[in-house]
Order: structure tokens, then C-alpha cells, then sequence
């Protein structure tokens, strides 16, 4: 039996998301956090995390940001251009 746990949460922001990251300098690994009205999202490597496995998966989701910020931006163009 498998000790992994599969999860997938969605989340739809609303007109106020904030988005903010916790650095704690070497002190301890940073946090990512997403809050809304309604939801808050955290995200932080495990204590147990080796420091390459994290920094691979924070350019990871780096290269994942720039793409959806990309996307966002032909999606809002394409919407803008439709009004005119």
C-alpha cells in the first residue's frame, strides 16, 4: 500500500487576492501565500527537503508563473481588443 496522499485544490480568486512571500533569509525556508476573502493558500518546502530539490522546484513554478502571466496577458488583450 502506497503511503502517498493525492490532493488537488482549485482556487478562483475574486477581485482582492494578495499575494506575498515570508523570507526569512537563511534562517529558514520562505512561504508563498495567496489569500482571498475566502480561501488562503501557503506554500514552503518540507524541513526535510534538500535545498537543490527546492530551489529546482521554485524555478519550476517560476517558469509555471511567467507562462500563466503570459497567457493572462494574450487572454485580457483578445478581451480588450473585442470592447473596441
Amino acid at each position: 500500500m502506497s503511503s502517498h496522499i493525492a490532493a488537488s485544490i482549485s482556487f478562483h480568486l475574486t477581485e482582492k487576492p494578495f499575494v506575498m512571500c515570508h523570507d526569512y533569509g537563511t534562517n529558514r525556508t520562505p512561504i508563498l501565500a495567496v489569500q482571498d476573502t475566502h480561501a488562503a493558500l501557503a506554500l514552503a518546502a518540507r524541513d526535510d527537503l534538500a535545498p537543490a530539490e527546492h530551489l529546482r522546484f521554485a524555478r519550476e513554478l517560476m517558469a509555471a508563473v511567467s507562462a500563466y502571466a503570459a497567457a493572462v496577458e494574450t487572454y485580457t488583450a483578445a478581451s480588450a481588443a473585442q470592447l473596441t
